[in-house]
C-alpha cells in the first residue's frame, strides 16, 4: 500500500532531484527519492555484513590468542592492509 509523505528538502537537494527528473533518468520526484532510500538501505545492510564479520574476526583472534596461537605483529599488519584494500572492491 503506498502512503503519501510530504517532507521539506533544501534547496540543494530539491535542485538535485530536479535535475535527476529532468535527465530523464527518473519519471518523478519520488522515483529519485526511492531510489535514494534503496541505496541507503544497502548501505546499512553493508555497513552490518562488516560489522559482523570484524566481530567474528575479532573473536577468533581472541580465541587465537588464549590457545598461544599467536603470529608475527608485522604479519597482522600486513593481513589487515590486504583486508582493508579489499573491503572497498
Amino acid at each position: 500500500m503506498d502512503h503519501a509523505v510530504n517532507f521539506t528538502l533544501s534547496n540543494e537537494l530539491e535542485t538535485y532531484v530536479r535535475q535527476k527528473v529532468e535527465s530523464g533518468q527518473y519519471v518523478s520526484y519520488a522515483q529519485v527519492i526511492e531510489d535514494g532510500l534503496l541505496l541507503l538501505e544497502e548501505r546499512d545492510h553493508v555497513m552490518i555484513v562488516r560489522r559482523e564479520r570484524l566481530l567474528r574476526e575479532l573473536s577468533n583472534g581472541i580465541a587465537q590468542a588464549n590457545d598461544r596461537q599467536l603470529i608475527d605483529a608485522e604479519d597482522v599488519y600486513r593481513g589487515l592492509a590486504d583486508k582493508s584494500s579489499s573491503y572497498g572492491e
